[in-house]
């Protein structure tokens, strides 16, 4: 059993220098990551000295024509829902009373729901 025992503790040292050894090799190479500088940091230093970038960054849009857009989409969508508003009220009328509404006045409603959130968040975001 002694011949047991020293064979686990001297494997155990070992390993344990082994594991000592390979920290101090990774710990002398360079230790800065490889990974690219961010956009906007220059060259492979990222210093504020560096050379930026050859690649030119894309024009940005007029914020008065982006706005103007926004706009006509939106109108075109707020159109949009009122007429599905008046089509949905329209089959509605020629629906008989009961209690039991029919499938397709129940899509409707919800491509209508559908359509004001997506207006909503247009008009949130601008």
């Amino acid at each position: 059993m002694k011949t047991g025992r020293r064979f686990f503790l001297s494997s155990a040292a070992a390993m344990l220098a082994g594991r000592h050894a390979l920290m101090a090799e990774g710990q002398r190479r360079d230790p800065s990551p490889q990974f690219p500088p961010f956009p906007g940091q220059g060259g492979p230093n990222g210093g504020p000295n560096a050379a930026p970038d050859d690649v030119p960054l894309p024009p940005r849009a007029d914020p008065k024509t982006q706005l103007k857009e926004e706009q006509k989409e939106l109108r075109r969508d707020v159109e949009r829902l009122l007429q599905m508003a008046k089509n949905l009220k329209e089959e509605s009328d020629k629906t008989p009373e009961t209690d039991v509404l029919s499938l397709s006045l129940v899509k409707k409603a919800e491509e209508i729901e559908k359509l004001a959130r997506q207006i909503r968040d247009l008009i949130r975001a601008s």
